[in-house]
């Protein structure tokens, strides 16, 4: 298949052939004819047409569809996922979880909005894994948000006053905890919740 900036790929009917991730991809389906469940005559030539060979190879090129398109959407097709899912979810580093979690949501709006998902779409399959993908960075934004709310590190972070703060090498005498060295310094940020 003939892409967009004259890239080829090469496409395994079989891999698309009664693939779950397909389910309701009606135009696509129709464009490759993996659509056999129309027997209407506008349905009959529509797919006929697609059969012919130059209008088929050059497809995505007319569409503007890329390699890494088609990639991405062929990692979805076979895995349910794309490029960042993993990553965002299981590295350890919570700074490097987090810039996956960044890298998938623009992944996804990037492919919503160009390439295969747009252009030869709907696919309710990606468009239901969008939007858990969305719900959960959003629910990922406010629990951290309410972590850092409910256990502030430094006073700039103590939006709800909650704490003492005391910046030194040694705490007061009392009830103190240490959250986080200052950078650069031998000080350390120094809390403790506030007395009524």
């Amino acid at each position: 298949m003939n892409c967009a900036n004259n890239q080829k790929v090469i496409i395994n009917l079989n891999d698309l052939k009664n693939n779950e991730n397909l389910e309701g991809a009606i135009i696509f389906k129709r464009l490759f004819n993996l659509d056999n469940s129309s027997t209407d005559e506008i349905s009959i030539h529509f797919a006929n047409q697609f059969k012919e060979e130059e209008i088929n190879t050059n497809l995505f090129k007319i569409y503007n569809i890329t390699q890494n398109n088609w990639y991405t959407f062929l990692n979805f097709i076979r895995n349910g996922r794309i490029k960042y899912d993993i990553s965002s979810q299981y590295i350890e580093n919570e700074d490097d979880r987090i810039s996956y979690q960044k890298l998938l949501i623009q992944e996804l709006d990037n492919q919503s909005n160009s390439g295969i998902f747009l252009s030869l779409g709907p696919f309710p399959k990606f468009d239901n894994y969008l939007k858990y993908c969305i719900t959960k960075s959003i629910n990922n934004i406010l629990n951290r948000k309410t972590i850092k709310e409910n256990n502030p590190m430094t006073p700039d972070e103590d939006v709800n006053i909650k704490y003492d703060w005391y910046i030194g090498a040694k705490p007061f005498t009392g009830v103190w905890s240490s959250t986080r060295k200052i950078e650069h310094s031998s000080y350390v940020y120094w809390r403790r919740l506030k007395q009524n």
